[in-house]
């Protein structure tokens, strides 16, 4: 599962902030990975995968950073 994917599942109203508090993060952290403005850190991303039981695994968080920036988006 991708990354934002698993961030929407958390929550229909305050996605961002729940993820947040599950991963230990500031939410400004957590939607600067969501818009694709900057990825996690592999220490992030190891928190990633443990706190979302493998359901997050390292493809999931960057491989959609490697896609949007073949596509000439985000901002890294």
């Amino acid at each position: 599962m991708e990354l934002n994917a698993w961030i929407a599942s958390l929550s229909k109203s305050a996605a961002i902030d729940v993820a947040a508090e599950r991963l230990e993060e500031k939410p400004r952290t957590v939607y600067s990975w969501a818009r694709f403005d900057r990825a996690p850190s592999f220490k992030a991303a190891m928190n990633i995968v443990k706190k979302s039981d493998g359901a997050v695994d390292f493809n999931g968080i960057y491989f959609p950073f490697m896609r949007e920036a073949e596509e000439g988006r985000g901002r890294f």
